[in-house]
Parts: structure tokens; C-alpha cells; sequence
């Protein structure tokens, strides 16, 4: 709770120095300077936190207690080839080098891949879920 404490005010402090450099000085090089460091100070804070406290072991979660994503990964994967293949087809559709009656056709393929893909993947969750 000390983190959430200590954020909100030097959050505040930035911003006003932020607006402060936007809406009073007149100088360029000055309102850029109060303007983006700052803003740098406020990306820094959120992308390595706010520094109070050391991280706690426990967060951490260890290998073991990750899941395996091979499965998942396989699925992305089909599912990206099948939106290059969609793309591709509406790509030459629309410079006419592919008949709409072809396009559909592959489109129809591509939907039925889809409805099979959710489908092994619906079966997936609900094998997963606890009976009740």
C-alpha cells in the first residue's frame, strides 16, 4: 500500500510540471525540456515500477508452475496462416487476377478451417473445466 502512497503524488508533481512547460513558457528549447523530462520519468516509472520496496521472491513464478504453450502456439500459428491465406485471396480479388466465384470458394475453405479450429478448441475447454 506504501507503493500506491508514494505514486500518486510524484505522478501528480509530473503532470503539473508537464502542464506548467506546455501552457506558461514561452521559450521552445525550455518547454520542450519541461515537457519531456517528465514525460520520461513517467515511462520509466511504469515500465520498471516505482523503485519502493525490492520485489518480493514470491511473486515470482517458478518454471514448473508455468503452463505449456506448445498447444496454443500451434493453434496461433494455423490461425495466422489462415488469415495470410483470406488476405491473399481478397489481395487478388481486388486487383483481378483471382474470379470472385474462385475467391469464394477459398474463402468457404478457409471458414470451414476456422469452424473446425473453434470447435477443437471449444471441445479443448470444455474437457479442461470441472465437472459439476
Amino acid at each position: 500500500m506504501q507503493e500506491q502512497t508514494n505514486d500518486k503524488p510524484t505522478i501528480f508533481f509530473m503532470l503539473a510540471v508537464m502542464a506548467f512547460a506546455i501552457v506558461l513558457v514561452d521559450d521552445r528549447w525550455v518547454r520542450v525540456g519541461l515537457g519531456l523530462l517528465p514525460a520520461l520519468l513517467l515511462a520509466q516509472r511504469a515500465l520498471m515500477g516505482s523503485g519502493v520496496g525490492p520485489a518480493s521472491e514470491a511473486d515470482a513464478t517458478s518454471p514448473e508452475d508455468r503452463r505449456s504453450d506448445t498447444g496454443v502456439r500451434e493453434q496461433i500459428q494455423d490461425l495466422l496462416s489462415l488469415i495470410r491465406e483470406f488476405y491473399t485471396t481478397c489481395h487478388m480479388v481486388a486487383v483481378g487476377q483471382l474470379e470472385p466465384a474462385k475467391a469464394k470458394a477459398k474463402a468457404q475453405v478457409v471458414e470451414g478451417k476456422l469452424n473446425a479450429m473453434m470447435a477443437s478448441m471449444l471441445d479443448t475447454l470444455e474437457g479442461d473445466r470441472p465437472a459439476s
